[in-house]
């Protein structure tokens, strides 16, 4: 258990590097020709799970925050576990479906309730896929340029996956069907890809053509979905916080929003500032980035008005079911909280104080706990999870004793 004294909550910080972006960045890299340096990653379980995937494809060095990566002659028996890293584990059974030879890609913990089974179910039209408790087998051969469907309305991931695996072969069409949730990850690796040289087309359909070659440097940006909370807990305890680092365009929303809660925000594409405190409620739509829900709710807990998020439904197939667990931090803040109609109603302030959080074993859930905690007091039963996406994060919450 981790307790967190409440205080003001200011200081100078830099923007985490991108979880998501390290994993697509390192795996073009792997599937790519040529040499690639990819700079500033932080070694987070997940992007662990990636080094672990692609080391059957790939000479794979590091130093300190570069990872140097260069495409090889493959294992043909290949085996790793991704542990509960969902975007490696739906991208590698993709990737590896058209790498000739046999796959066992392993997982567990809270990704074994997670849904893959229709991106199984589109790769078997392509080759043999057979799922196991815990495990899936791939056989993996040379594919001809593909068309396939998938579910768009469950995990943006499975139809990156299917982008990858074109990417590295001779190419292919994607039909996503239903709904289109989180497709702001789509576009993240539309753009990696495209910086690795492939040809992508994003419309009605998604049609890619492969032949991925190394940019050379690449750099990780900053993480304003992570980044977000270190705002938060400022805003929340009447601190200044500064921000290093630019803002991607789907993550520069959580800095509208803030500013349209009242706080004050500067920002001038390579450093935010946020001070002040939240006043108005918003109603928002984050279906498209719902990483940015936690803080958002987080800092209309502590707002004396009603704040709506919308487009939230799919948070229930998470590491947590997220609609449930962010209920679970607001009611525990004593906040007015409910979900209906696909949206949080959130209205603050919090009531109580000196809060036993729970983290149900979800980075971000643990994140949000964390930096409520600097406002209230607290504890989290497990940070363990935090190491997922961003493990120095603690460091910035808590007071280590000096010898």
């Amino acid at each position: 258990m981790l307790c967190v004294e409440p205080d003001v909550f200011s200081g100078a910080f830099k923007a985490p590097p991108s979880k998501p972006i390290s994993q697509r960045l390192l795996l073009a890299g792997a599937l790519a020709e040529g040499e690639t340096i990819v700079k500033g990653v932080e070694l987070s379980d997940d992007v662990v799970a990636m080094l672990r995937a692609i080391q059957p494809l790939a000479r794979i060095s590091i130093y300190s925050g570069d990872v140097h990566v260069e495409r090889r002659e493959p294992d043909f028996y290949r085996a790793f576990n991704v542990m509960e890293s969902g975007f490696t584990l739906r991208t590698a059974v993709a990737v590896y479906a058209g790498v000739p030879g046999l796959t066992a890609v392993y997982y567990g913990g809270t990704l074994r309730g997670r849904p893959i089974d229709e991106l199984i179910q589109a790769l078997k039209s392509l080759t043999d896929v057979v799922k196991v408790p815990g495990a899936i087998f791939i056989r993996g051969k040379r594919l001809s340029r593909f068309e396939v469907e998938v579910r768009a309305d469950i995990s943006s991931q499975f139809i990156s996956g299917l982008m990858f695996l074109a990417a590295a072969g001779e190419g292919g069409v994607v039909r996503p069907v239903g709904g289109r949730k989180s497709w702001s990850f789509v576009e993240a690796t539309t753009s990696v890809l495209k910086q690795f040289g492939a040809r992508v087309e994003v419309g009605d359909v998604i049609e890619v053509d492969g032949g991925l070659r190394s940019p050379g440097n690449v750099a990780v940006p900053g993480d304003y979905s992570l980044a977000a909370f270190l705002i938060a807990a400022g805003l929340i305890t009447g601190g200044r916080v500064e921000v290093e680092g630019q803002a991607s365009d789907v993550d520069k929303q959580v800095l509208d929003i803030f500013a349209d809660m009242g706080a004050h925000v500067a920002y001038d594409g390579r450093r935010a500032t946020a001070w002040g405190t939240p006043s108005r409620g918003v109603d928002v739509d984050l279906g498209s980035n719902p990483d940015l829900v936690m803080p958002v709710a987080l800092v209309a807990a502590f707002v004396e008005d009603w704040t709506a998020i919308r487009g939230v439904e799919h948070l229930r197939y998470k590491e947590s079911d997220r609609v449930a667990s962010v209920l679970d931090v607001l009611q525990r803040l004593g906040v007015e909280a409910t979900y209906k109609d696909g949206a949080l109603h959130i209205r603050g302030p919090p009531k109580r104080r000196n809060v036993q959080f729970l983290s149900h074993g979800d980075h971000r859930i643990g994140l949000m706990a964390l930096a409520a905690s600097k406002a209230v007091g607290g504890c989290l039963d497990d940070v363990s999870p935090i190491s997922k996406s961003w493990p120095t994060a603690p460091l910035y919450f808590i007071a280590l004793p000096e010898k």
